[in-house]
């Protein structure tokens, strides 16, 4: 590794510690503080480092580590770096060139695997933090879309796309993957938002096969 990457963004994976790999394993081995929410620190209860937990605020993660100057640090983020994540604020305020981010497997990665079907064609959308800047109908052109869940507001960002979308689309809730609380639920448009919030899970659209 080289001396200039100081901060390991390492991605967590979905959920469960099962889901962690080796290289994250390792990242986390070789800091000095590890640096996330009190779920993501309770995934390696080894460590030896010093823990400092955040609320989940991306500015609170970057005076962190600006008090951190000299030492490696690892960012601890859900899912995979890629994707939706913390990582995208932290190169922001750092640059790469302080940066080495350790891939994990992200939730979308899973929920297709349960449902036993490919993602490559998929429009993925984050609706995590807040509801995206999206028109409904340019959605309607798409096969297959994985909509990242987070609060209510986004929630029923989700379930205005499902009523637009109408019945031609199959609507799947992945909730709580590799947890032991796991969900799988096929749903109709107006059950979403009756869903217990915060929602951790993958919404997927699927537009119904012609008979």
């Amino acid at each position: 590794m080289a001396v200039s990457e100081r901060i390991l963004i390492v991605g967590c994976g979905p959920g469960s510690r099962e889901c962690l790999t080796l290289e994250a394993l390792l990242a986390v081995e070789s800091a000095e503080i590890i640096l996330g929410t009190r779920r993501l620190l309770d995934l390696f209860p080894d460590s030896n480092a010093k823990r400092i937990m955040l609320r989940g605020y991306r500015q609170e993660a970057i005076d962190v580590l600006t008090q951190c100057v000299g030492q490696r640090v690892a960012v601890l983020v859900t899912g995979d770096p890629g994707l939706a994540s913390l990582a995208t604020t932290v190169i922001g305020h750092c640059g790469i060139d302080a940066c080495r981010v350790v891939p994990g497997i992200s939730s979308v990665q899973v929920a297709f695997a349960r449902l036993g079907l490919s993602w490559e064609s998929a429009r993925i959308i984050s609706s995590h933090a807040f509801p995206p800047e999206l028109e409904f109908e340019s959605l309607k052109r798409e096969q297959t879309i994985a909509v990242l869940s987070g609060n209510a507001e986004s929630m029923h960002w989700i379930t205005s796309l499902a009523d637009v979308l109408g019945d031609e689309w199959q609507v799947t809730v992945a909730k709580d993957l590799t947890l032991q609380s796991e969900q799988i639920l096929e749903v109709a448009a107006k059950e979403l938002e009756t869903l217990p919030q915060p929602l951790r899970a993958v919404i997927i659209f699927r537009r119904k096969s012609k008979a």
